[in-house]
């Protein structure tokens, strides 16, 4: 009997490591709700992304190399544990211009792996200018994708 529960332990701890999303936690990310900035997916593989930014304002807009991607589990957002935690990204700023659009890319299997089906949406952090002096309002953005 206590073999049989043995393997019946080993089983459950093996079968729970498969598949699926690692979490860091239910996600605590406040999206900001904005007419003058969208992201809008132009391409998305288990393995990369392409965004289209599109600035809708009479504002600079600045972005950063870095972003997060989350998981929805039980109607709930998830942070994605990365699988290469010494990965670090670039520092440097990108300035949209005023009522303008460019695309942005990363090929996130670096950081997270090939994500298995499910429903997903990326995270990227903006400050927006209204004038030269100005500190920037910042602003929290999303978009949702499925794979699968």
């Amino acid at each position: 009997m206590k073999k049989f529960a043995a393997i019946i332990l080993v089983l459950l701890f093996i079968l729970s490591g498969c598949g699926g999303n690692k979490s860091l936690g239910e996600s605590a990310e406040a999206i900001s709700d904005t007419d003058i900035l969208r992201l809008k997916i132009t391409d998305v593989s288990e393995s990369q992304i392409a965004l289209e930014i599109i600035n809708e304002s009479k504002c600079e807009i600045a972005y950063e190399e870095s972003y997060f991607i989350e998981f929805e589990k039980d109607g709930r957002w998830h942070r994605l544990a990365p699988k290469n935690e010494d990965y670090a990204f670039i520092e440097v700023a990108y300035v949209l211009e005023k009522e303008s659009t460019c695309t942005w890319g990363h090929k996130f299997e670096q950081i997270y792996g090939k994500l298995p089906e499910g429903k997903y949406r990326i995270i990227k952090y903006f400050t927006v200018f209204e004038s030269e002096n100005d500190p920037g309002e910042k602003m929290t953005l999303a978009a949702q994708f499925r794979l699968g």
